[in-house]
C-alpha cells in the first residue's frame, strides 16, 4: 500500500512557524542576557559597592532583612518591593550578584514570552513576533538585565497585568491575580497608581453587562464586573500594605517612601536641567550616599522633623517652583521631553558607555530606544482605528511618559516603556511589510519616511554626552581604585580626562590612585593641574584640600593630612569616607584612641563601610582592654 503524507493546512504550517520564531525570540533574551551577564561576573559592572548608589542601598536593605530585621523601624526610603525579592534570591543562593542576575535573566525571558502574548492578543501574530524578536535584542534592556535595579521587576509586572486582564474573562481568580500584580507594580513605580482607575473604566465599558443569549443558560452576567470589584480590592489591599506597615512601625503617615518629595524637589526645582543633580539645598559634598541624603533631607530650618514632613516640604518647595517660575518649569518639561525622546541613554549609576565596552552581547543587540520609538509612534499611529483594544498599551506608555516627566528622565525611568513601545513597534513593522506585499507604495513610503525622521531626530537632540563618558569612565576607575586594581584604575582615568581634560572628579582620583600606587611626583603633576580646573566651584575646592590630604599621606607628613581632613570635616562633618582616611592617618602616628573615634564614626554614618569594620577591629585588638 502506498502511504502518502497529508498535506499541511496553512494553518497548521503557519501555527508551526508562529512557535518557531517564538522559540528563537525566547532564545535569543535568554542567550543575549546570560552572555552579557556572564562576561561581566568579576568584573566592575557587577560589582556591589557604593559607586553603584541605589543598587548598593538594595544590597544592604536585603542583608538587613535576612539578619532578622524583617520589617524594619523607620519609614521606607526607597520602594521596597525590591530589596524584599533580593534578600529571597540571597536567601536561597547566598549574596551574590550573579545568583541575582541570572534570576533576571530568566525573568526578562518570561517579560518576552508575556510581550508575544499580549500583543498576539491585541494586533495579531506578526506583530507579535517582530516585537518579542525586538525585545531580546534591545540593547539597553539586556543591560538593565544585569544591574541590580528594579527595572526588570517593573516590566515584567506590567506585561503579567495587562496580559492578565486581557485574558481573565470571567475567572475571577485570575482578575484577583491582576489585581495583586498591580499592586505590586505601584508598590515599584508608586505613580503608576493613576493607571488603574483608568483600566477599570476601559473594562467596565468594555464588559458587557448582559451575556450573549448563548451564554446566558450557563453563566451569570454579573461575573465580569465581580472580577472588576475583586481586580480593584486586590491591587488596594496590596498597595495599602506599604503605608499601613510604615504608620506601624514609625507611626508616620507616609504613603509610600520617605523619599518622593525628595525625588519630586530634584525633578523641579531652578538648578534641575532633567536628570539628576545636586542641588544648594539638599548638597551632600564630595561623592554620594542615601545615609547622607537621610541626614539632610529631614533637617528642616534647624531642626529634623518627621519623614511625612520632610517629603511635604521638599513637595511643597518643587510646588512652588512650578508656580512661581513657570515659564521656567515649562522650559525645563520641554528639555525633559527631548531627553525623553532621544536615542542617548542618560545614565544614572549604571552607565551603558562602559558596559558596551566590557561585553559585546549589549552591542550586538542593535534595537536602540531611538528605533523602538520610531517604530512605535508609527504603529501607535496606524492603530488608532483600534484603540479601543489597545487602550491599555496606550495608558501604559502615557503613565511611564508623564512618570519621567514628573520626575527627571533616566535611562532606567524610561526603560521600562520599551516593551509597550515594541508592541506598537511590531505592529507598525508587520504593517509596512503588509503595504510592501500588497504593493500599498504609498502608504509605505510615508510610513517609512516618518519613521527615518523620528529616528533622525532623536540621534540629533542634544544631549551632554562628553560629561556624562568622562562621569562612565570615572566611575570604571574609581570602582577598580576600590578593588586595588591601579593599572586598570590609571588608564580608565586618563581615558576620562582626554575625553573631558576640566573633569576635577577625574583628575582627584586619578591624584588618589597615583599616590596610592608610590608615584608621588605625577600625583603631585595631576594635583597642580586639579588645582587649576577646580575654579569657584565648592565641591571642586573640598577636592582639592582631599586631594592634598593624601598627597601629604604619600610624603608621610600625617600632622598635615590629620589638619587638612579636619578641615573638610569641619565643612561637611557627615563624610563618612573623609573620617575613615582620617582614622587611618591616626593610626598611622598610633593615635590609636582617636583612630578609634573616627573609624567608629564611620561606621555610624555608613554601617555598610567594610574596610572602616575591618579597620576598626585591627585597633581595638591593639588597644588596652
Amino acid at each position: 500500500m502506498l502511504h502518502s503524507s497529508r498535506p499541511k493546512r496553512p494553518a497548521e504550517s503557519s501555527g508551526r512557524d508562529s512557535r518557531a520564531w517564538l522559540l528563537l525570540a525566547l532564545a535569543l533574551t535568554l542567550l543575549t542576557r546570560l552572555w552579557f551577564v556572564l562576561s561581566m561576573h568579576n568584573q566592575p559592572f557587577s560589582a556591589l559597592g557604593p559607586h553603584y548608589v541605589d543598587s548598593y542601598y538594595y544590597h544592604r536593605w536585603a542583608i538587613e532583612i535576612l539578619s532578622g530585621d524583617f520589617w524594619g523601624s523607620d519609614v521606607f526610603f526607597l520602594r521596597p518591593l525590591y530589596p524584599y525579592l533580593l534578600a529571597l534570591v540571597y536567601a536561597v543562593f547566598g549574596q551574590q550578584v550573579l545568583p541575582v542576575q541570572l534570576v533576571q535573566a530568566a525573568l526578562a525571558t518570561a517579560s518576552c514570552f508575556l510581550l508575544y502574548d499580549t500583543t498576539r492578543s491585541i494586533f495579531g501574530g506578526r506583530p507579535a513576533l517582530f516585537a518579542s524578536i525586538g525585545f531580546a535584542l534591545t540593547g539597553i534592556l539586556v543591560i538593565y538585565t544585569g544591574a541590580l535595579l528594579y527595572v526588570e521587576v517593573t516590566i515584567f509586572l506590567s506585561l503579567l497585568f495587562l496580559r492578565l486582564i486581557l485574558a481573565a474573562g470571567r475567572r475571577v481568580l485570575l482578575w484577583v491575580a491582576a489585581g495583586v500584580s498591580f499592586g505590586l507594580l505601584v508598590i515599584s513605580r508608586p505613580e503608576l497608581l493613576v493607571v488603574l482607575p483608568l483600566t477599570v473604566l476601559w473594562l467596565w465599558r468594555r464588559q458587557p453587562a448582559v451575556p450573549a443569549p448563548s451564554e446566558a443558560p450557563r453563566r451569570s452576567p454579573q461575573a465580569p464586573r465581580t472580577g472588576l470589584a475583586a481586580m480593584t480590592v486586590a491591587a488596594l489591599l496590596v498597595v495599602a500594605a506599604v503605608p499601613l506597615r510604615n504608620y506601624i512601625v514609625s507611626r508616620d503617615p507616609v504613603l509610600f517612601t520617605a523619599h518622593s518629595g525628595i525625588n519630586f524637589y530634584y525633578g523641579n526645582n531652578p538648578a534641575a536641567d532633567g536628570t539628576w543633580q545636586p542641588t544648594a539645598e539638599l548638597e551632600l559634598g564630595p561623592g554620594f550616599s542615601h545615609a547622607q541624603l537621610k541626614r539632610v533631607s529631614r533637617t528642616i530650618d534647624g531642626r529634623q522633623v518627621s519623614w511625612s514632613e520632610a517629603s511635604k516640604y521638599w513637595f511643597g518647595r518643587g510646588l512652588r517652583f512650578i508656580s512661581t517660575q513657570p515659564l521656567s518649569w515649562l522650559k525645563l518639561v520641554g528639555r525633559k521631553l527631548l531627553l525623553f525622546l532621544s536615542n542617548f541613554e542618560v545614565p544614572n549609576g549604571y552607565y551603558p558607555e562602559t558596559a558596551r565596552a566590557g561585553s559585546l552581547a549589549p552591542r550586538l543587540a542593535f534595537v536602540s530606544f531611538g528605533l523602538a520609538l520610531a517604530l512605535g509612534i508609527l504603529g501607535m499611529v496606524w492603530a488608532w482605528p483600534r484603540r479601543v483594544q489597545a487602550l491599555p498599551a496606550y495608558l501604559f506608555i502615557a503613565a511611564y511618559f508623564v512618570s519621567s516627566l514628573l520626575f527627571y528622565v533616566l535611562s532606567r525611568l524610561r526603560a521600562p516603556v520599551l516593551p509597550f513601545l515594541l508592541m506598537f513597534a511590531g505592529f507598525g513593522l508587520a504593517e509596512l511589510v503588509s503595504a510592501l506585499r500588497r504593493r500599498r507604495r504609498a502608504r509605505a513610503a510615508v510610513g517609512l519616511v516618518a519613521a527615518a525622521a523620528v529616528f533622525v531626530a532623536s540621534l540629533l537632540i542634544p544631549v551632554k554626552r562628553r560629561d556624562y563618558s568622562a562621569q562612565a569612565w570615572t566611575q570604571l576607575g574609581n570602582i577598580y581604585l576600590s578593588q586595588r586594581q591601579v593599572g586598570p584604575a590609571v588608564d580608565a582615568l586618563r581615558r576620562a580626562l582626554a575625553i573631558r581634560p576640566s573633569s576635577y572628579p577625574a583628575r582627584y582620583s586619578l591624584v588618589l590612585a597615583l599616590a596610592g600606587s608610590g608615584r608621588n611626583e605625577a600625583a603631585a603633576a595631576e594635583f597642580e593641574q586639579l588645582a587649576k580646573v577646580a575654579g569657584s566651584s565648592s565641591e571642586a575646592r573640598a577636592l582639592v584640600s582631599l586631594a592634598s590630604a593624601r598627597l601629604a599621606i604619600a610624603y608621610r607628613d600625617f600632622p598635615r593630612a590629620a589638619a587638612l581632613y579636619r578641615s573638610a570635616l569641619a565643612a561637611n562633618p557627615d563624610d563618612a569616607e573623609t573620617h575613615y582616611m582620617l582614622g587611618l592617618v591616626f593610626v598611622s602616628m598610633d593615635s590609636l584612641v582617636q583612630a578609634r573615634e573616627e573609624l567608629s564614626r564611620t561606621i555610624a554614618l555608613d554601617p555598610g563601610h567594610d574596610a572602616a569594620g575591618t579597620a576598626l577591629k585591627a585597633v581595638a585588638s591593639r588597644l588596652p582592654r
